[in-house]
């Protein structure tokens, strides 16, 4: 009784619960991916390596070969997936955790945005204008800002149309906007790889769900053979949406007031118990 006490002080109980968080959101990022196979592979690979290590086989060629393909895939594993890597640190980045991991706009800012980008998007979805529009959230989009032309003007519906125009140099590729900011123009976005996308979907979709999975940024497109206005973000399209529900997910996602990190509640309290002590003092 007396080691089962000792066995869950809080320590011991602090350190599972880290453990435990860990493993499930390390579930919660490889479901669905590619990286479940890999998982699998290797823990077939450890479980041959410990049969043919023991005492009662000693299958010691089998054991040196198994031996040399693990240290083969730490080398391997780092390259081969780069991507997930990648976005599983960026998600650590954008955790709340952090302070200033999220954007504090005004809602008038908010507003003006909104009030620019859906009367173009309908307008384009009326005369069926192919249109691909990225809103740089936390993640920095300057790799691909970079692969296009820069403009860095004001964002207005007008200058939006003027872009799009059909047969003209920029109409191609994607326009990048940072808060009220058109960032550049004829920009190429990585494609998505993802084998359950529509084949009915083009480029300009799977460029829009590619650039929602390696970042937070929220891309809007039009189809130019359809006229359906679409939200690609965390690498899923909500496909032939309307007027109401693009404004309400535009709303959402530009997130007015950003909520405080746990660093900031965590000051506001001590300020306000350190104010509250100067209080009964006087």
């Amino acid at each position: 009784m007396a080691d089962l006490t000792q066995l869950l002080n809080p320590v011991n109980i602090l350190d599972i619960a880290i453990v435990a968080i860990f493993i499930y959101k390390l579930i919660s990022m490889v479901k669905g991916t590619r990286a479940v196979q890999l998982i699998k592979g290797l823990l077939l690979l450890l479980l041959l390596s410990a049969i043919s290590s023991s005492s009662v086989l000693g299958l010691t060629t089998v054991n040196w070969i198994l031996e040399q393909i693990k240290t083969m895939l730490l080398i391997a594993i780092p390259i081969v997936f780069q991507p997930e890597l990648r976005h599983a640190l960026e998600q650590l980045g954008n955790s709340s955790f952090l302070p200033g991991s999220k954007k504090n706009r005004e809602y008038a800012e908010v507003e003006h945005i909104v009030n620019q980008l859906v009367p173009f998007l309908v307008e384009s979805s009326r005369t069926h204008t192919g249109v691909l529009l990225a809103l740089q959230q936390e993640v920095g989009l300057n790799e691909y800002v970079n692969t296009g032309i820069k403009i860095n003007g004001h964002l207005t519906s007008q200058l939006l149309g003027n872009i799009f125009i059909v047969n003209t140099p920029l109409h191609d590729g994607a326009v990048i906007i940072e808060d009220d900011t058109i960032l550049a123009a004829s920009c190429y976005l990585p494609l998505s790889e993802n084998n359950k996308i529509s084949k009915a979907l083009g480029t300009r979709h799977r460029a829009g769900i590619g650039l929602s999975e390696v970042s937070d940024a929220v891309v809007c497109i039009v189809s130019e053979e359809t006229g359906a206005i679409s939200i690609a973000e965390k690498g899923q399209l909500k496909y032939n949406i309307s007027e109401e529900t693009l404004r309400r997910i535009l709303m959402d996602r530009l997130h007015t007031d950003a909520p405080k990190t746990i660093i900031q509640k965590w000051r506001d309290e001590h300020d306000r118990k350190a104010g509250n002590g100067e209080s009964k003092k006087r």
